[in-house]
């Protein structure tokens, strides 16, 4: 194998447990999937050569609802991914995966950061959570975008509970 294609695998392996992790667990991950959860712990495991086949990494993304292992496959090829229809999600959950997004990213880049090193490991991981903020501040963009161009205001309702303020 060449350097690249170690962390490719490495990458694609971290996406895997990253996806299976949003779904719950390798059970439950394994019930929207055509594999078991012994497979999926494999297709997760570094030591393991076996990589996520693409129809599973779909299926997986698809249940997660977020392209998670998609991402790091493009980001792997030098490609980001870029949703073909923004503003889908009502603006408080959008603003909320933004906010929850750009705290991993901060979250991650301090961890990496603790030993002196950032490795590239490390900064491919940074590079999917910016990816995950930059879907979230798109979508919340493309929101806002649509709110001017209709010259109307949003209607924003908020979870039991919760408020806007």
């Amino acid at each position: 194998m060449t350097p690249f294609s170690n962390r490719f695998l490495a990458s694609i392996k971290t996406a895997t447990k990253h996806a299976v992790e949003a779904v719950g667990d390798f059970r439950a991950a394994a019930g929207f999937t055509r594999v078991q959860k012994s497979q999926l712990e494999a297709y997760a495991s570094r030591h393991q050569p076996t990589v996520i086949p693409l129809d599973v990494a779909i299926d997986l993304d698809r249940c997660a609802e977020q392209p998670i292992l998609l991402s790091e496959m493009a980001n792997a090829e030098g490609f980001a991914l870029v949703p073909v229809k923004f503003g889908s999600g009502p603006l408080p959950h959008d603003m909320g995966k933004f906010a929850k997004a750009t705290s991993e990213v901060l979250q991650k880049g301090f961890e990496s950061m603790a030993d002196g090193n950032v490795d590239v490991q490390e900064a491919q991981e940074i590079l999917t959570y910016a990816q995950r903020a930059r879907t979230s501040l798109h979508h919340i963009e493309s929101t806002a975008h649509k709110i001017i161009a209709e010259g109307k205001p949003l209607q924003v309702t908020f979870p039991h509970g919760a408020s806007g303020s």
